[in-house]
């Protein structure tokens, strides 16, 4: 009976996951020409939310990486993104994602002052994706936001 109790304990200690998963953090990286505020699981593929700026060009890509069903690759999109009541409205770009079958959108503007206060304040960003919202927490945000920002807008 003891042997089988064993048995069973180790089965169960193998079949575990080796580790929890790493939670979604605020990373920022500044290569030599690309600054990158991104939402995501660090050393991952994982993304939600990743923003990058080209500070001599003084532009900006945002890309959403929730997906939607309902979205059709090749199309113009609206990307929201709200904090409390301030709220900007990016057209954007529909792209296919083949890594798991969505639609993302793709937004491409001037180096946008709004949206890094936007990043700056509150508690939580929602991104609104083809009228589905999603929240992501701007808890330990703001060290990298304010990287992005003296990198982007030169502050």
């Amino acid at each position: 009976m003891k042997r089988t109790a064993v048995i069973s304990s180790l089965a169960l200690v193998l079949a575990a996951p080796g580790g929890a998963q790493e939670a979604r953090t605020w990373m920022f990286n500044f290569d030599s020409d690309t600054a990158v505020l991104q939402y995501g699981t660090p050393d991952s593929d994982d993304a939600v939310l990743v923003i990058t700026c080209e500070p001599g060009k003084k532009s900006m890509h945002i890309n959403e990486f929730i997906g939607s069903a309902g979205l059709v690759p090749g199309r113009t999109a609206h990307l929201k993104l709200s904090n409390g009541t301030a709220v900007l409205d990016y057209p954007g770009q529909t792209v296919a994602n083949e890594m798991d079958g969505t639609v993302n959108i793709e937004v491409s503007v001037a180096a946008d002052p709004k949206l890094i206060a936007l990043l700056k304040a509150g508690s939580s960003l929602t991104i609104d994706v083809a009228g589905k919202p999603t929240a992501i927490p701007l808890k330990d945000a703001a060290p990298h936001v304010a990287d992005f920002e003296k990198a982007c807008l030169r502050r």
